[in-house]
């Protein structure tokens, strides 16, 4: 039987050694929160009516695409990588924002954001996985092989034309069909993610997406559902995301 006091100093030596290991995993959390808008409003989903420059109303109904990749950049050029794929849903409350974990020595102020809206090839060539990347979330292309990358759904009408349903599904991560957007900002004011109310904002500007440049006349192509029919319309997804 050990001797007590061996057996004291023993206990102490653990702990202290437990508190060293302790200190040195210190992580906190950064909230990334992406905020759905139409015109410098908070986007109303099913019930609120918007006017396109190309002339149709639409409803919004859906918007959920998969952020990955993410990178924090600080003022002095260094870079924080968080991996994983996150589903965002912004039709719910509790996935519009993502809860990213930060070990103390990555503590700092950061000024510049990048990830990508998409899923990247080696995780599509993997096929269904489990979480967030479940085909059960509806963000899997079961006729063809890979993850959807961003939905946006809801209803056009036009004129005396009938309200029909819309639908831009883009996905797509092979050659010459790769679809995977890439965004980048800098914020307003750095974040320090040392802080526990640490937040990085992200405005999803959906209006952007009709009107940007060349209007997107929704009611003459309501549907893209293939990675074919998504490279030009990708880039209006990647134009709705601004960091703030």
């Amino acid at each position: 039987m050990m001797p007590r006091n061996v057996a004291f100093l023993v206990a102490i030596a653990v702990f202290a050694a437990g508190t060293l290991f302790a200190q040195h995993h210190v992580r906190n959390t950064v909230q990334i929160a992406f905020h759905p808008r139409y015109e410098n409003a908070p986007l109303g989903f099913d019930t609120s009516r918007y006017g396109t420059a190309a002339g149709p109303t639409v409803t919004v109904s859906m918007l959920k695409f998969y952020v990955s990749d993410i990178v924090l950049n600080t003022l002095d050029g260094d870079t924080l990588h968080i991996p994983g794929h996150y589903l965002v849903d912004c039709t719910d409350d509790e996935r519009m924002s993502i809860a990213a974990s930060v070990p103390e020595e990555a503590f700092g102020l950061y000024s510049g954001l990048s990830f990508r809206i998409g899923v990247d090839s080696l995780v599509n060539e993997l096929g269904p996985s489990e979480g967030d990347l479940d085909p059960i979330n509806g963000m899997y292309w079961t006729w063809s092989t890979g993850y959807i990358f961003c939905k946006l759904e809801g209803t056009v009408e036009h004129g005396d034309a009938p309200k029909r349903v819309y639908e831009i599904h883009i996905g797509g991560y092979k050659a010459p069909f790769n679809n995977v957007m890439q965004v980048k900002g800098a914020m307003t004011h750095p974040v320090d993610v040392a802080l526990p109310s640490a937040r990085i904002d992200i405005d999803v500007n959906v209006d952007t997406f009709f009107n940007s440049k060349a209007p997107f006349n929704i009611m003459a192509r309501p549907s893209v559902t293939d990675a074919r029919q998504a490279v030009d319309v990708a880039p209006r997804i990647l134009e709705m995301f601004r960091v703030r």
